[in-house]
């Protein structure tokens, strides 16, 4: 075949399959800002006492609302939020381990636990969640030979956790750290990939083999969908947790993360007013 022919014949080749590829593109569904959910703010929130603080939309990824949202704090027992969502992935839950009176040493009593009762990992997933139990994180930290702790932390460099590191379980030292934004992207992807543990945190209560633990949060309700909370001296008061939201066009869920607040109750109310107020989906 002529030379210029081959050239011809491949140019139309060439471009019909261009065409081709060019039409199936652009009949896929394309993501674009013009997809999202619109919304405005018609003003800031009032003061809270959270030194931090993150409002944001699950479903985008939308800030609503921020304050200090990088500065690194103590977490406290949000700790124990990762913990679990580490636990249920990486362990096998359907072990069984027996409580040991060093695991009863940690500070408080929470969870009721008492020497030489077994339970499955499973099942002591509620007494750490719903009532913050201390001697669980313990517990699990023994009987995971701390593996449990550097599981938890690779699980939050990998997720984007940057400013994050954990040195215990529990959330009892000052050296569990993260931020508000940080906290946004581990709420965010245990609602996404480990919702089991969001499950846990929104029973009223739980009856267990030996006794029943009752959920201590002080956001909890009807539109709650889940969290956590913790206080120590150094961290103050502290929170991540999911609401449903009711808007005049739709239902959205929202994340609310506080950091460093004298009354998790009182800020979550006020952050809430706002976007009940302020925000409006379109």
């Amino acid at each position: 075949m002529h030379a210029g022919l081959k050239k011809s014949t491949f140019l139309v080749v060439f471009f019909a399959t261009l065409v081709l590829a060019t039409n199936v593109f652009s009949s896929q569904p394309q993501i674009s800002a013009a997809t999202l959910p619109e919304y405005n703010i018609e003003s800031e929130p009032a003061p809270v006492s959270a030194l931090s603080y993150v409002v944001f939309d699950l479903a985008t990824g939308e800030v609503l609302a921020a304050k200090e949202p990088t500065t690194v704090r103590p977490v406290a027992s949000v700790t124990k939020l990762l913990t679990a969502a580490t636990l249920v992935q990486t362990g096998d839950l359907e072990q069984v381990g027996t409580v040991k009176w060093s695991d009863l040493a940690s500070e408080g009593r929470a969870g009721k636990l008492e020497a030489d009762d077994m339970y499955t990992y499973r099942e002591l997933l509620f007494p750490l969640l719903l009532e913050s139990s201390n001697d669980a994180a313990a517990f699990f930290e023994r009987v995971t030979k701390g593996a449990v702790l550097t599981e938890m932390n690779k699980l939050a460099n990998s997720i984007g956790m940057i400013d994050s590191e954990f040195s215990d379980a529990s959330g009892l030292s000052d050296h569990n750290q993260s931020t508000a934004a940080d906290l946004k992207t581990l709420l965010t992807y245990v609602a996404t990939n480990v919702p089991y543990v969001l499950d846990i945190t929104t029973l009223p209560q739980h009856l267990g083999t030996y006794t029943g633990w009752v959920n201590n949060s002080p956001v909890q309700g009807s539109v709650y969908l889940g969290g956590k909370h913790g206080y120590t001296t150094a961290a103050n008061r502290t929170l991540v947790a999911l609401f449903e939201e009711t808007f005049a066009t739709e239902s959205r869920t929202l994340g609310y993360v506080l950091l460093g607040s004298a009354d998790l109750s009182k800020d979550t109310a006020l952050l809430r007013t706002f976007v009940h107020q302020s925000v409006h989906y379109e």
